[in-house]
């Protein structure tokens, strides 16, 4: 699909999920994109402005622990519940289903069989988030515990909350249980740093994460330092993002809306950059990290992709760059079967090859017609591994292939800045920043 029939593609979803509201979005125009992509280019070229995760992370400072583990694809969340106590304007869902504990579509209604999950599974980095945990502090306590005992020092264990509900003695008890990280959206506290102070020095990494709000700019510049030395070491910042749930809120503010696999704000994301930029160029002891929609949206994806699909592997299948499994069939003879070869094995350049691609996603229960494996976890308790096919195999040279597995480069004058692009790959990641249209 041309870039100019993805754009249009893109709108037409955008316009089906908003309905009548669409036609009083404040969409960006051409100009206002040209001017937002050069000044996001001059922030990006800032000294000291980091890029990494082919451009899609931007920072200042080191990643937290907990974004090392995001970033290197290692990271499962679990959701204790559906319900918040904070009001955000900015929050994307509802917050008020008293769901089990949720990790994907999968409910891990005892903690013993998410740490078993999460052992199993290998991941590097486990989170507990909501909803609010403290609402559910004691449950949220045991899902902490029994992470740290099942699968031991080396996995890190970090929970969001908004603070309302934070005390002392529950951050001790957290910290105790096995807390590595606890991070706390002080937007939903009008930015107080008081529940943030009580885990100074009790949980080892401090970090706040919030959205972006451009309104909030001179404010939170101001809060840098004091953020700071309230013991944070780490600040995320995430892109405002419009869904149905907070559409009526966002549009009251004087936001610009950008098209993509979902819908943006454009001034947060500009927000996030020059918090980024501004820290660099104070160096700021406090580490930023702009988590940019772009990011969540593909890296996210490709690690679930990544970490299922390998056990879905057979006959000479492989994981590409993006987590998809790549079937590469030959023939011998051209009245002969197709049969299942690894790439590598294929060495004549006119060989009769086709490809296609899968991808893997956790269940909780198989769905009749789609190829799938049980997983036993504990006793009693299994996932399911599900394979979906997203491209039926096709004819192609071998050149070809190797034509189509060549990720787009980098900005040689800027090392790990990419041109933002919206073409996608079953081979590999798309690279960059979002596309303003």
């Amino acid at each position: 699909m041309d870039a100019t029939r993805q754009r249009e593609s893109l709108i037409e979803d955008n316009a089906r999920e908003y309905g009548a509201l669409y036609n009083y979005m404040n969409w960006i125009d051409a100009d206002r994109a040209a001017e937002a992509r050069q000044r996001r280019d001059d922030l990006l070229a800032r000294p000291g402005v980091r890029l990494s995760c082919l451009g899609t992370k931007i920072h200042h400072g080191p990643l937290s622990p907990g974004c090392r583990q995001c970033a290197d694809k290692a990271w499962s969340c679990l959701f204790i519940s559906g319900r918040c106590n904070g009001r955000c304007f900015y929050c994307p869902t509802p917050q008020n289903n008293d769901d089990p504990p949720m990790s994907g579509t999968v409910p891990f209604r005892r903690a013993e069989d998410f740490a078993a999950f999460v052992r199993l599974f290998g991941f590097g980095g486990a989170s507990v988030s909501g909803g609010e945990p403290f609402l559910d502090f004691e449950r949220s306590l045991e899902y902490v515990r029994a992470l740290r005992a099942t699968c031991g020092p080396g996995l890190h264990i970090w929970l969001y909350t908004n603070g309302i509900l934070a005390t002392a003695e529950k951050i001790d008890r957290l910290a105790l249980a096995g807390l590595d990280e606890i991070r706390f959206d002080i937007g939903a506290t009008d930015y107080s740093l008081d529940a943030v102070r009580l885990a100074r020095g009790v949980v080892p990494t401090v970090t706040v994460e919030i959205p972006a709000g451009p309104e909030e700019l001179q404010r939170l510049r101001t809060l840098l330092p004091r953020m700071w030395e309230a013991g944070v070491s780490h600040l995320n910042l995430h892109q405002l993002r419009l869904t149905p749930h907070n559409a009526r809120h966002l549009l009251e503010r004087d936001y610009t809306f950008v098209h993509g696999p979902k819908v943006t704000v454009l001034e947060s994301e500009l927000c996030a950059l020059e918090l980024v930029a501004h820290a660099a160029e104070q160096d700021l002891p406090l580490a930023i990290n702009y988590c940019s929609f772009a990011y969540k949206n593909r890296f996210q994806a490709a690690a679930a992709r990544e970490r299922f699909g390998s056990w879905l592997l057979e006959n000479g299948e492989e994981l590409t760059a993006s987590g998809h499994i790549r079937t590469v069939e030959t023939q011998d003879s051209p009245h002969s079967p197709w049969r299942a070869t690894p790439l590598s094995a294929v060495a004549a350049a006119d060989a009769a090859l086709r490809v296609g691609y899968d991808a893997a996603f956790l269940r909780p229960a198989a769905v009749p017609g789609h190829a799938h494996r049980i997983v036993p976890v504990t006793e009693g308790f299994d996932v399911v591994l599900e394979r979906h096919c997203v491209q039926e195999p096709r004819p192609i040279t071998l050149d070809g292939m190797r034509h189509k597995r060549q990720a787009p480069g980098a900005d040689p004058a800027l090392p790990g800045l990419y041109p933002p692009r919206l073409d996608a790959s079953f081979e590999w990641l798309t690279p960059g920043l979002g596309v303003y249209f």
